[in-house]
Protein backbone atom coordinates (compact mmCIF):
# COMPACT_ATOMS: atom_id res chain seq x y z
CA UNK A 1 0.00 0.00 0.00
CA UNK A 2 1.01 3.61 -0.47
CA UNK A 3 2.33 5.84 2.27
CA UNK A 4 -0.85 7.92 2.47
CA UNK A 5 -2.85 8.02 5.69
CA UNK A 6 -5.17 5.43 7.14
CA UNK A 7 -8.41 6.88 5.74
CA UNK A 8 -7.05 7.18 2.21
CA UNK A 9 -5.45 3.73 2.28
CA UNK A 10 -8.66 2.15 3.52
CA UNK A 11 -10.61 3.94 0.78
CA UNK A 12 -8.17 2.64 -1.81
CA UNK A 13 -8.85 -0.91 -0.60
CA UNK A 14 -12.63 -0.33 -0.69
CA UNK A 15 -12.45 0.68 -4.33
CA UNK A 16 -9.90 -1.86 -5.52
CA UNK A 17 -10.30 -5.05 -3.47
CA UNK A 18 -10.99 -8.06 -5.73
CA UNK A 19 -14.60 -9.23 -5.83
CA UNK A 20 -13.78 -12.94 -5.82
CA UNK A 21 -14.36 -13.66 -2.11
CA UNK A 22 -13.66 -17.11 -0.75
CA UNK A 23 -16.61 -19.46 -0.35
CA UNK A 24 -16.73 -19.27 3.45
CA UNK A 25 -16.88 -15.47 3.35
CA UNK A 26 -19.81 -15.58 0.93
CA UNK A 27 -21.57 -18.15 3.07
CA UNK A 28 -21.10 -16.30 6.35
CA UNK A 29 -22.28 -13.06 4.75
CA UNK A 30 -25.44 -14.71 3.46
CA UNK A 31 -26.13 -16.23 6.89
CA UNK A 32 -25.90 -12.79 8.46
CA UNK A 33 -28.09 -11.16 5.81
CA UNK A 34 -30.82 -13.81 6.21
CA UNK A 35 -30.64 -13.46 9.99
CA UNK A 36 -31.06 -9.68 9.71
CA UNK A 37 -34.08 -10.04 7.45
CA UNK A 38 -35.66 -12.23 10.12
CA UNK A 39 -35.04 -9.50 12.68
CA UNK A 40 -36.62 -6.87 10.40
CA UNK A 41 -39.69 -9.08 10.04
CA UNK A 42 -39.95 -9.66 13.79
CA UNK A 43 -39.56 -5.97 14.59
CA UNK A 44 -42.01 -4.58 12.05
CA UNK A 45 -44.71 -3.77 14.61
CA UNK A 46 -42.53 -2.92 17.58
CA UNK A 47 -43.46 0.26 19.42
CA UNK A 48 -40.30 2.07 18.33
CA UNK A 49 -40.86 1.11 14.70
CA UNK A 50 -44.49 2.23 14.76
CA UNK A 51 -43.42 5.59 16.15
CA UNK A 52 -40.62 6.02 13.61
CA UNK A 53 -43.04 5.13 10.81
CA UNK A 54 -45.47 7.75 12.10
CA UNK A 55 -42.66 10.29 12.44
CA UNK A 56 -41.61 9.78 8.84
CA UNK A 57 -45.18 10.49 7.77
CA UNK A 58 -45.39 11.20 4.06
CA UNK A 59 -41.69 11.85 3.49
CA UNK A 60 -40.03 10.02 0.64
CA UNK A 61 -43.08 8.41 -0.97
CA UNK A 62 -42.96 7.22 -4.56
CA UNK A 63 -39.41 5.91 -4.48
CA UNK A 64 -38.09 2.51 -5.50
CA UNK A 65 -37.05 1.06 -2.13
CA UNK A 66 -39.14 -1.19 0.09
CA UNK A 67 -39.97 -0.20 3.63
CA UNK A 68 -41.11 -3.00 5.95
CA UNK A 69 -44.90 -2.92 6.26
CA UNK A 70 -45.40 -0.07 3.76
CA UNK A 71 -47.29 -0.98 0.61
CA UNK A 72 -45.70 1.48 -1.80
CA UNK A 73 -42.10 2.28 -2.61
CA UNK A 74 -40.21 5.02 -0.77
CA UNK A 75 -36.92 6.80 -1.25
CA UNK A 76 -33.91 4.74 -0.22
CA UNK A 77 -32.80 6.77 2.84
CA UNK A 78 -36.24 6.47 4.45
CA UNK A 79 -36.48 2.75 3.72
CA UNK A 80 -33.08 2.27 5.33
CA UNK A 81 -34.08 4.36 8.35
CA UNK A 82 -37.21 2.35 9.10
CA UNK A 83 -35.78 -1.06 8.22
CA UNK A 84 -32.69 -0.42 10.32
CA UNK A 85 -34.85 0.52 13.27
CA UNK A 86 -36.93 -2.62 12.74
CA UNK A 87 -33.83 -4.81 12.49
CA UNK A 88 -32.56 -3.59 15.85
CA UNK A 89 -35.88 -3.06 17.64
CA UNK A 90 -35.94 -6.40 19.48
CA UNK A 91 -32.17 -6.66 20.05
CA UNK A 92 -32.22 -9.99 18.24
CA UNK A 93 -29.79 -8.84 15.53
CA UNK A 94 -26.14 -9.78 15.24
CA UNK A 95 -23.04 -8.29 16.86
CA UNK A 96 -19.50 -7.67 15.63
CA UNK A 97 -17.84 -8.23 18.97
CA UNK A 98 -14.64 -6.15 18.58
CA UNK A 99 -16.83 -3.24 17.53
CA UNK A 100 -19.43 -3.97 20.23
CA UNK A 101 -21.87 -2.97 17.50
CA UNK A 102 -24.92 -4.33 15.73
CA UNK A 103 -23.18 -4.33 12.40
CA UNK A 104 -25.78 -5.94 10.14
CA UNK A 105 -28.76 -3.94 11.43
CA UNK A 106 -27.05 -0.92 9.84
CA UNK A 107 -25.32 -2.54 6.89
CA UNK A 108 -28.10 -4.73 5.49
CA UNK A 109 -30.90 -2.10 5.45
CA UNK A 110 -28.56 0.43 3.85
CA UNK A 111 -27.50 -1.96 1.10
CA UNK A 112 -31.00 -3.33 0.52
CA UNK A 113 -32.45 0.15 0.04
CA UNK A 114 -29.64 1.42 -2.17
CA UNK A 115 -29.38 -1.88 -4.01
CA UNK A 116 -33.11 -1.95 -4.75
CA UNK A 117 -32.90 1.61 -6.04
CA UNK A 118 -30.04 0.54 -8.33
CA UNK A 119 -31.64 -2.82 -9.23
CA UNK A 120 -28.42 -4.47 -8.05
CA UNK A 121 -27.65 -8.17 -8.04
CA UNK A 122 -27.47 -10.27 -4.92
CA UNK A 123 -23.79 -10.95 -5.56
CA UNK A 124 -22.99 -7.24 -5.63
CA UNK A 125 -24.91 -6.73 -2.39
CA UNK A 126 -23.00 -9.53 -0.65
CA UNK A 127 -19.70 -8.14 -1.92
CA UNK A 128 -20.52 -4.69 -0.52
CA UNK A 129 -21.63 -6.19 2.77
CA UNK A 130 -18.30 -8.04 3.19
CA UNK A 131 -16.42 -4.81 2.48
CA UNK A 132 -18.51 -2.85 4.99
CA UNK A 133 -17.93 -5.40 7.75
CA UNK A 134 -14.20 -5.29 7.07
CA UNK A 135 -14.15 -1.50 7.34
CA UNK A 136 -15.98 -1.65 10.66
CA UNK A 137 -13.54 -4.22 12.00
CA UNK A 138 -10.59 -1.98 11.07
CA UNK A 139 -12.16 0.96 12.85
CA UNK A 140 -13.04 -1.14 15.89
CA UNK A 141 -9.54 -2.52 16.32
CA UNK A 142 -8.20 1.02 16.26
CA UNK A 143 -10.59 2.72 18.71
CA UNK A 144 -12.15 0.09 20.96
CA UNK A 145 -12.80 -0.62 23.72
CA UNK A 146 -11.77 2.89 24.78
CA UNK A 147 -14.27 4.50 22.42
CA UNK A 148 -17.16 2.26 23.48
CA UNK A 149 -16.39 2.64 27.18
CA UNK A 150 -16.64 6.41 26.88
CA UNK A 151 -20.34 5.89 26.24
CA UNK A 152 -20.48 5.97 22.45
CA UNK A 153 -22.97 3.61 20.82
CA UNK A 154 -20.81 2.06 18.12
CA UNK A 155 -23.83 0.80 16.15
CA UNK A 156 -24.11 4.40 14.98
CA UNK A 157 -20.63 5.87 15.50
CA UNK A 158 -18.89 3.06 13.61
CA UNK A 159 -21.99 1.98 11.72
CA UNK A 160 -22.46 5.16 9.69
CA UNK A 161 -18.94 5.34 8.17
CA UNK A 162 -18.76 1.59 7.55
CA UNK A 163 -22.20 1.65 5.90
CA UNK A 164 -20.96 4.55 3.79
CA UNK A 165 -18.01 2.40 2.74
CA UNK A 166 -20.33 -0.48 1.83
CA UNK A 167 -22.60 1.84 -0.17
CA UNK A 168 -19.56 3.34 -1.92
CA UNK A 169 -18.55 -0.17 -2.91
CA UNK A 170 -22.05 -0.94 -4.22
CA UNK A 171 -22.01 2.30 -6.22
CA UNK A 172 -18.52 1.40 -7.50
CA UNK A 173 -17.07 4.72 -6.40
CA UNK A 174 -13.37 5.31 -6.86
CA UNK A 175 -10.88 5.59 -4.00
CA UNK A 176 -11.18 9.36 -3.62
CA UNK A 177 -14.98 9.24 -3.58
CA UNK A 178 -14.94 6.35 -1.11
CA UNK A 179 -12.65 8.38 1.14
CA UNK A 180 -15.06 11.31 1.01
CA UNK A 181 -18.04 9.01 1.68
CA UNK A 182 -16.55 7.71 4.93
CA UNK A 183 -15.43 11.18 5.94
CA UNK A 184 -18.87 12.69 5.29
CA UNK A 185 -20.44 9.92 7.35
CA UNK A 186 -18.33 10.73 10.41
CA UNK A 187 -20.15 14.07 10.56
CA UNK A 188 -23.39 12.08 10.90
CA UNK A 189 -22.04 9.56 13.41
CA UNK A 190 -22.99 10.00 17.05
CA UNK A 191 -25.19 8.04 19.44
CA UNK A 192 -24.97 7.77 23.21
CA UNK A 193 -25.37 4.56 25.21
CA UNK A 194 -27.59 6.49 27.62
CA UNK A 195 -30.30 5.78 25.05
CA UNK A 196 -30.27 2.05 25.89
CA UNK A 197 -33.74 1.01 26.96
CA UNK A 198 -35.46 3.74 24.91
CA UNK A 199 -36.94 3.93 21.40
CA UNK A 200 -33.88 5.86 20.26
CA UNK A 201 -31.56 2.91 20.80
CA UNK A 202 -32.94 0.95 17.80
CA UNK A 203 -33.36 4.23 15.91
CA UNK A 204 -29.54 4.48 16.02
CA UNK A 205 -29.32 1.52 13.62
CA UNK A 206 -31.77 3.18 11.26
CA UNK A 207 -29.87 6.45 11.40
CA UNK A 208 -26.60 4.65 10.64
CA UNK A 209 -28.17 2.98 7.59
CA UNK A 210 -29.73 6.21 6.30
CA UNK A 211 -26.53 8.18 6.87
CA UNK A 212 -24.43 5.61 5.05
CA UNK A 213 -26.58 6.00 1.95
CA UNK A 214 -26.59 9.80 2.14
CA UNK A 215 -22.82 10.00 2.61
CA UNK A 216 -22.09 7.72 -0.35
CA UNK A 217 -24.55 9.54 -2.61
CA UNK A 218 -23.08 12.91 -1.62
CA UNK A 219 -19.59 11.66 -2.40
CA UNK A 220 -20.82 10.34 -5.74
CA UNK A 221 -22.18 13.81 -6.48
CA UNK A 222 -18.79 15.38 -5.77
CA UNK A 223 -19.21 16.56 -2.19
CA UNK A 224 -15.75 16.68 -0.59
CA UNK A 225 -14.62 15.99 2.96
CA UNK A 226 -11.41 15.81 4.98
CA UNK A 227 -9.22 12.95 3.65
CA UNK A 228 -7.73 12.04 7.05
CA UNK A 229 -10.85 12.19 9.19
CA UNK A 230 -10.13 9.13 11.28
CA UNK A 231 -6.47 9.71 12.14
CA UNK A 232 -6.03 13.48 11.87
CA UNK A 233 -5.85 16.09 14.61
CA UNK A 234 -9.38 16.67 15.92
CA UNK A 235 -10.43 13.66 13.88
CA UNK A 236 -12.40 10.60 14.95
CA UNK A 237 -9.66 8.92 17.01
CA UNK A 238 -8.58 12.14 18.68
CA UNK A 239 -12.05 13.33 19.65
CA UNK A 240 -13.91 10.07 20.28
CA UNK A 241 -11.33 7.63 21.65
CA UNK A 242 -8.20 9.42 22.80
CA UNK A 243 -4.79 8.24 23.93
CA UNK A 244 -5.97 4.94 25.41
CA UNK A 245 -6.93 3.51 22.03
CA UNK A 246 -4.64 1.30 19.95
CA UNK A 247 -4.71 3.65 16.97
CA UNK A 248 -4.33 2.96 13.27
CA UNK A 249 -0.64 2.05 13.07
CA UNK A 250 -0.94 -1.63 12.17
CA UNK A 251 -4.66 -2.09 11.66
CA UNK A 252 -4.60 -2.31 7.88
CA UNK A 253 -2.38 -5.39 8.03
CA UNK A 254 -5.57 -7.36 8.62
CA UNK A 255 -6.63 -6.62 5.01
CA UNK A 256 -4.05 -9.21 3.90
CA UNK A 257 -5.71 -11.95 5.95
CA UNK A 258 -9.16 -13.56 6.12
CA UNK A 259 -12.03 -11.06 5.81
CA UNK A 260 -13.69 -9.96 9.03
CA UNK A 261 -16.92 -11.78 8.19
CA UNK A 262 -14.86 -14.98 8.60
CA UNK A 263 -12.42 -13.89 11.33
CA UNK A 264 -13.46 -12.75 13.86
CA UNK A 265 -16.91 -13.30 12.35
CA UNK A 266 -20.27 -12.01 13.51
CA UNK A 267 -22.31 -13.20 16.47
CA UNK A 268 -25.80 -14.33 15.36
CA UNK A 269 -27.79 -13.99 18.56
CA UNK A 270 -29.64 -16.86 20.20
CA UNK A 271 -31.68 -14.63 22.51
CA UNK A 272 -33.64 -11.42 21.75
CA UNK A 273 -31.93 -9.20 24.33
CA UNK A 274 -28.69 -7.34 25.00
CA UNK A 275 -25.66 -9.45 24.08
CA UNK A 276 -24.13 -8.60 27.47
CA UNK A 277 -26.58 -11.06 29.07
CA UNK A 278 -25.99 -14.03 26.79
CA UNK A 279 -22.98 -15.63 28.45
CA UNK A 280 -24.74 -15.58 31.81
CA UNK A 281 -28.00 -16.90 30.38
CA UNK A 282 -26.14 -19.79 28.73
CA UNK A 283 -24.36 -20.53 32.01
CA UNK A 284 -27.57 -20.56 34.07
CA UNK A 285 -29.49 -22.77 31.65
CA UNK A 286 -26.50 -25.06 31.13
CA UNK A 287 -25.80 -25.59 34.84
CA UNK A 288 -29.46 -26.22 35.64
CA UNK A 289 -29.78 -28.81 32.89
CA UNK A 290 -26.44 -30.51 33.56
CA UNK A 291 -27.08 -30.88 37.27
CA UNK A 292 -30.83 -31.41 37.30
CA UNK A 293 -31.39 -28.28 39.40
CA UNK A 294 -34.86 -27.03 40.26
CA UNK A 295 -35.46 -23.31 40.09
CA UNK A 296 -37.19 -23.39 43.50
CA UNK A 297 -33.94 -24.54 45.12
CA UNK A 298 -31.86 -21.61 43.79
CA UNK A 299 -31.47 -18.98 46.50
CA UNK A 300 -29.07 -16.71 44.65
CA UNK A 301 -27.21 -16.16 41.39
CA UNK A 302 -23.99 -14.14 41.31
CA UNK A 303 -22.37 -13.17 38.08
CA UNK A 304 -19.23 -11.26 37.15
CA UNK A 305 -19.14 -9.65 33.71
CA UNK A 306 -17.06 -7.03 31.97
CA UNK A 307 -17.25 -3.41 33.04
CA UNK A 308 -18.93 -2.35 29.76
CA UNK A 309 -21.52 -5.10 30.23
CA UNK A 310 -22.41 -3.79 33.68
CA UNK A 311 -22.89 -0.32 32.22
CA UNK A 312 -25.03 -1.65 29.38
CA UNK A 313 -27.37 -3.50 31.75
CA UNK A 314 -28.62 -0.45 33.59
CA UNK A 315 -32.06 -1.68 34.63
CA UNK A 316 -32.69 -3.94 37.65
CA UNK A 317 -36.46 -3.56 37.81
CA UNK A 318 -37.44 -2.89 34.18
CA UNK A 319 -40.58 -0.88 33.55
CA UNK A 320 -41.19 -1.89 29.93
CA UNK A 321 -40.17 -4.40 27.29
CA UNK A 322 -37.20 -2.40 26.05
CA UNK A 323 -35.75 -1.97 29.53
CA UNK A 324 -36.21 -5.71 30.14
CA UNK A 325 -33.77 -6.44 27.30
CA UNK A 326 -31.17 -4.41 29.22
CA UNK A 327 -31.77 -5.99 32.61
CA UNK A 328 -29.48 -8.80 33.72
CA UNK A 329 -31.81 -9.60 36.61
CA UNK A 330 -34.87 -9.91 34.39
CA UNK A 331 -33.13 -11.99 31.69
CA UNK A 332 -31.58 -14.36 34.24
CA UNK A 333 -34.83 -14.75 36.17
CA UNK A 334 -36.77 -15.56 33.00
CA UNK A 335 -34.06 -17.95 31.80
CA UNK A 336 -33.96 -19.81 35.12
CA UNK A 337 -37.73 -20.20 35.13
CA UNK A 338 -38.29 -21.02 31.46
CA UNK A 339 -34.92 -22.55 30.41
CA UNK A 340 -34.93 -20.21 27.41
CA UNK A 341 -35.45 -16.62 26.31
CA UNK A 342 -37.87 -16.12 23.43
CA UNK A 343 -39.50 -13.21 21.69
CA UNK A 344 -42.49 -13.76 23.97
CA UNK A 345 -40.24 -13.30 27.03
CA UNK A 346 -40.05 -9.59 26.27
CA UNK A 347 -43.75 -8.89 25.89
CA UNK A 348 -45.87 -7.19 28.51
CA UNK A 349 -47.63 -10.41 29.52
CA UNK A 350 -44.31 -12.00 30.49
CA UNK A 351 -43.13 -8.93 32.36
CA UNK A 352 -46.23 -9.03 34.53
CA UNK A 353 -45.49 -12.57 35.75
CA UNK A 354 -45.21 -12.75 39.53
CA UNK A 355 -42.69 -15.64 39.44
CA UNK A 356 -40.20 -13.50 37.47
CA UNK A 357 -40.73 -10.55 39.81
CA UNK A 358 -40.14 -12.80 42.82
CA UNK A 359 -36.91 -14.21 41.36
CA UNK A 360 -35.30 -10.90 40.29
CA UNK A 361 -33.96 -10.05 43.80
CA UNK A 362 -31.96 -13.29 43.80
CA UNK A 363 -29.76 -12.08 40.91
CA UNK A 364 -26.59 -10.04 41.60
CA UNK A 365 -24.21 -8.63 38.99
CA UNK A 366 -20.76 -7.14 39.53
CA UNK A 367 -17.88 -5.99 37.31
CA UNK A 368 -14.98 -8.35 36.79
CA UNK A 369 -11.78 -6.43 37.64
CA UNK A 370 -9.91 -8.52 35.08
CA UNK A 371 -12.08 -7.01 32.33
CA UNK A 372 -11.70 -3.21 32.49
CA UNK A 373 -13.46 -0.92 30.09
CA UNK A 374 -10.31 -0.13 28.12
CA UNK A 375 -9.45 -3.72 27.18
CA UNK A 376 -8.27 -4.10 23.57
CA UNK A 377 -11.16 -4.91 21.24
CA UNK A 378 -9.46 -8.13 20.14
CA UNK A 379 -9.52 -9.54 23.72
CA UNK A 380 -12.56 -11.74 24.15
CA UNK A 381 -14.84 -11.15 27.10
CA UNK A 382 -16.25 -13.79 29.42
CA UNK A 383 -18.75 -14.16 32.23
CA UNK A 384 -18.44 -16.18 35.45
CA UNK A 385 -21.71 -17.24 37.03
CA UNK A 386 -22.39 -19.03 40.32
CA UNK A 387 -25.66 -20.64 41.38
CA UNK A 388 -26.21 -20.85 45.15
CA UNK A 389 -28.56 -23.60 46.31
CA UNK A 390 -30.69 -23.74 49.42
CA UNK A 391 -28.89 -26.90 50.62
CA UNK A 392 -25.51 -25.13 50.65
CA UNK A 393 -24.20 -26.40 47.33
CA UNK A 394 -22.94 -24.02 44.64
CA UNK A 395 -22.21 -24.42 40.94
CA UNK A 396 -19.95 -22.15 38.87
CA UNK A 397 -19.47 -21.86 35.12
CA UNK A 398 -17.35 -19.53 32.99
CA UNK A 399 -18.63 -18.85 29.46
CA UNK A 400 -16.46 -17.29 26.78
CA UNK A 401 -18.31 -18.28 23.59
CA UNK A 402 -22.09 -18.16 24.09
CA UNK A 403 -24.43 -19.90 21.68
CA UNK A 404 -24.45 -18.06 18.35
CA UNK A 405 -20.93 -16.68 18.81
CA UNK A 406 -18.53 -17.41 15.91
CA UNK A 407 -16.81 -20.05 18.06
CA UNK A 408 -20.15 -21.66 18.97
CA UNK A 409 -22.35 -20.88 15.95
CA UNK A 410 -26.01 -21.48 15.34
CA UNK A 411 -26.49 -24.56 13.19
CA UNK A 412 -28.26 -24.24 9.86
CA UNK A 413 -31.35 -25.75 11.47
CA UNK A 414 -31.20 -23.27 14.37
CA UNK A 415 -30.73 -20.33 12.02
CA UNK A 416 -33.76 -21.28 9.94
CA UNK A 417 -35.80 -21.96 13.08
CA UNK A 418 -34.97 -18.47 14.33
CA UNK A 419 -36.08 -16.95 11.02
CA UNK A 420 -39.34 -18.88 11.11
CA UNK A 421 -39.96 -17.81 14.69
CA UNK A 422 -39.40 -14.19 13.65
CA UNK A 423 -41.92 -14.69 10.83
CA UNK A 424 -44.42 -16.76 12.79
CA UNK A 425 -47.10 -14.04 12.86
CA UNK A 426 -46.79 -13.34 9.14
CA UNK A 427 -48.22 -15.09 6.09
CA UNK A 428 -46.70 -18.46 5.25
CA UNK A 429 -44.80 -17.16 2.23
CA UNK A 430 -42.80 -14.80 4.45
CA UNK A 431 -41.31 -17.70 6.41
CA UNK A 432 -40.84 -19.59 3.15
CA UNK A 433 -38.68 -16.74 1.81
CA UNK A 434 -35.84 -17.85 4.10
CA UNK A 435 -34.22 -19.97 1.39
CA UNK A 436 -34.12 -17.04 -1.01
CA UNK A 437 -32.53 -14.70 1.54
CA UNK A 438 -30.10 -17.43 2.63
CA UNK A 439 -28.91 -17.76 -0.97
CA UNK A 440 -29.17 -14.11 -1.98
CA UNK A 441 -25.81 -14.14 -3.78
CA UNK A 442 -27.39 -16.19 -6.58
CA UNK A 443 -30.24 -13.69 -7.08
CA UNK A 444 -29.85 -11.84 -10.37
CA UNK A 445 -31.86 -8.80 -9.21
CA UNK A 446 -32.85 -8.12 -5.61
CA UNK A 447 -35.94 -5.99 -6.30
CA UNK A 448 -38.49 -8.83 -6.31
CA UNK A 449 -37.06 -10.22 -3.07
CA UNK A 450 -37.05 -6.83 -1.35
CA UNK A 451 -40.62 -6.16 -2.44
CA UNK A 452 -41.74 -8.94 -0.10
CA UNK A 453 -40.98 -6.63 2.82
CA UNK A 454 -43.85 -4.38 1.71
CA UNK A 455 -46.37 -7.13 2.43
CA UNK A 456 -45.49 -7.53 6.11
CA UNK A 457 -48.42 -7.13 8.46
CA UNK A 458 -47.86 -4.26 10.87
CA UNK A 459 -50.34 -5.41 13.50
CA UNK A 460 -48.99 -8.77 14.61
Amino acid sequence: MSNTGFTARLAQWIAQAPRNWQADAMDQAQRAIADTIGCIIAGVDDEAVRRVRAGLGRWGGGGEASQAGTAGGVDAPWAALLNGTSAHALDFDDVLDPAASHVSAVMVPALLALGEQMDASGADLVDAYIVGVEVQECLAEAVNMTHYSRGWHTTLTLGAPSAAAACARLLRLDAQQSCHAMSIATSMAAGFKRQFGTNTKPLHAGLGAKNGILAAQMAAAGVTADPAIFEGERGFLDLMAGDGAAGFGSVLQRLDGPPAIVSPGVWLKRYPCCASTHRVVDAVIGMMQANGLAVADIVGIDTQVSEPAVRNLMYVQPRDEMQARFSMAYCVAAAALDKDLRLATFRRTAMDRSDIADFIPRVAMSPDPAQPGDMPSTTRSWATTTLHMGDGRSFTRKVVDPKGYPGNPLSEQELEAKFRDCASAQAADVAASYADWRGIASTAKIRPLCAGLRTLAKEV
